[in-house]
């Protein structure tokens, strides 16, 4: 049941501005039980994570107010298993050497069987986290990212909407998670994608990004480039 944001600007921005997306996410899509930025930064890929709201959380905001930058994702967390509410099961997850950020949205039905693949690497219980180490090591393995994310989901099965935030080059979305449709679009100077709050109509665009143009469904199976250019 989580949400997902990715949004690009051409110059740096503020953050406050996805952080108002994300409130406004986080409360149609009945988040609330964690929620996690990243951004790109001059030494690659930050993140700041905290294991209840955003709407909540004035202290984590005004420790972000600073912060401008062209490339953010944000994950807005509604677990499968409201047992696995914890800082370590909150997204997005971040590589240890700041190259990326990846972030998970649906079930992951084979997690459980690979966990004892990453051993200690996992610091949580959820499922997303499994999808994270898997991704992880089919880069390190030489995959593209482009290709990586559509074999996390035929390797693990389940549903999976999946964000990757990279360092360099183009951020990317994998669609799959039929109920949680992703969409594109254009809103305040941003290319942006974002999930649809586990609705199938266009209630997204009424309750959260009013004015977005260039509406568009990424396609179940699909990956795509956001702001590729």
């Amino acid at each position: 049941m989580c949400e997902i944001l990715l949004a690009v600007w051409p110059e740096p921005s503020p953050i406050e501005q996805v952080l108002e997306w994300g409130t406004a996410l986080e409360r149609y899509g009945l988040g609330g039980f964690g929620w996690g930025v990243a951004w790109r930064g001059p030494k690659g890929v930050a993140s700041y994570r905290h294991p209840g709201q955003l709407a909540g959380d004035d202290a984590g905001r005004a420790r972000l107010a600073s912060i401008r930058s062209t490339h953010f994702l944000v994950h807005l967390r509604r677990p499968s298993q409201l047992t696995t509410i914890a800082l370590a099961d909150t997204q997005p997850f971040r590589a240890e050497d700041g190259s990326f950020a990846f972030a998970h949205n649906g079930r992951l039905d084979g997690a459980e069987g690979l966990r004892g693949r990453f051993g200690t690497k996992l610091q949580g219980r959820a499922d997303s986290e499994v999808g994270f180490r898997l991704f992880e090591e089919l880069l390190g393995e030489g995959q593209s990212a482009r290709a990586a994310l559509p074999a996390i989901h035929t390797r693990l099965g389940g549903t999976a909407n999946l964000a990757f935030l990279p360092a360099e080059g183009a951020p990317l979305v994998y669609a799959g998670a039929p109920a949680n449709q992703l969409w594109s679009f254009d809103l305040a100077g941003a290319e942006v994608v974002s999930t649809g709050l586990h609705s199938t109509d266009e209630a997204v665009f009424e309750f959260c990004f009013p004015g977005a143009s260039h509406r568009a469904r990424i396609g179940d199976g699909e990956t795509a480039a956001v702001a590729e250019s």
